[in-house]
This record gives structure tokens, sequence and C-alpha cells, in this order.
């Protein structure tokens, strides 16, 4: 993704709650649509609330809302939607990654590395913003050629050994 939304805010000074609102510009808004292959995105906002956590560490966690339209699967006709995704990640500069992986979707997800003393807020709310888009957006009504015929029913193995059973020999 080659759009850029970017907010940096230092975790240096971060001693308690801080609140953050991002607002895309018209600029960021054509160039995210464009990264990601939108029509157009009329509205992107997010709130964010940065705190401090195990005294070196930040935890993020925000809404990113966004009044977008999508090209349908199907006929590319436009399809508005709404985004509205919720995030909470931890970021720490001794999180390391996990040789072992273990999938739990009702678990946390574990830190990320916290490189440096400042979080691009703004990247965190676009990437959140693109795992909410609708992935296979469809226009109402729209379907595919080999989904509006009717798939033929193949008779069951028991269907056709009745047929050859009531046969004259």
């Amino acid at each position: 993704m080659s759009a850029r939304l970017s907010r940096p805010i230092s975790v240096r000074r971060l001693n308690k709650e801080e609140r953050v609102s991002v607002e895309a510009t018209e600029e960021e808004r054509t160039s995210i649509a464009d990264a990601l292959d939108l029509i157009a995105i009329h509205s992107f906002t997010a709130d964010v609330i940065l705190r401090p956590w195990k005294k070196e560490g930040v935890r993020v966690e925000g809404t990113v809302t966004a009044d977008v339209v999508q090209p349908c699967i199907v006929t590319l006709d436009p399809v508005p939607s709404t985004v509205n995704e919720e995030f909470n990640i931890r970021l720490h500069p001794d999180a390391a990654p996990s040789a072992e992986v273990n999938v739990d979707p009702e678990a946390e997800d574990p830190p990320e590395l916290l490189e440096t003393e400042m979080v691009d807020v703004g990247a965190i709310v676009l990437e959140h913003f693109a795992l909410g888009l609708d992935p296979y957006p469809r226009a109402p009504g729209a379907v595919f050629e080999n989904e509006a015929d009717e798939p033929e029913e193949e008779p069951s193995p028991f269907a056709v050994l009745e047929a050859l059973k009531k046969q004259p020999n």
C-alpha cells in the first residue's frame, strides 16, 4: 500500500492518557482510495486514545470510521458502504516475535515491537481501515453468470439403483 496517513506521536512524554483525533485530508483520502482500488472515500476520521503500558510501552485504542464507495466485484458498479473498525494494540520496546504461533480468536493479540519513541497513529488507523473494508462488495441484485443458472441436480446413486431395479429383465 503506497498511501500514507502519517500522524506521529511521541510516547516518550506520554505519562497519562492522551486523546488524538485523525481526519484525513482530501488529498490523503484520494491517495488512500487510489492505493486500495476504491472509487472514493467521502469521509475518514478516527478517535484514538494512547495510554502508557508497562512503563516503556503504549496501548493504542480507537475507532476508525469512513464512508467509502467500492467497485462491485461482479459489475464494477459503485457500492457505498461504511467502515467502522475498532482497534486495540499494545506496543513495547521489549516485544519479541513468538516462535510458537497459537491462534485463539478470543485472546488478546501479543504486543508489537515499539522500535522508536514515536508511534505513527495515522499508520495504525490506516491499517485498521483497510482491514475493515468489505473484501467482496456486491451491488444489490448483482450475481455471477454461473450463479444465475440453476445447478443441474445429479441423481443420487440410490435413485439410479431404484430405476435399474424397476426395469424389466
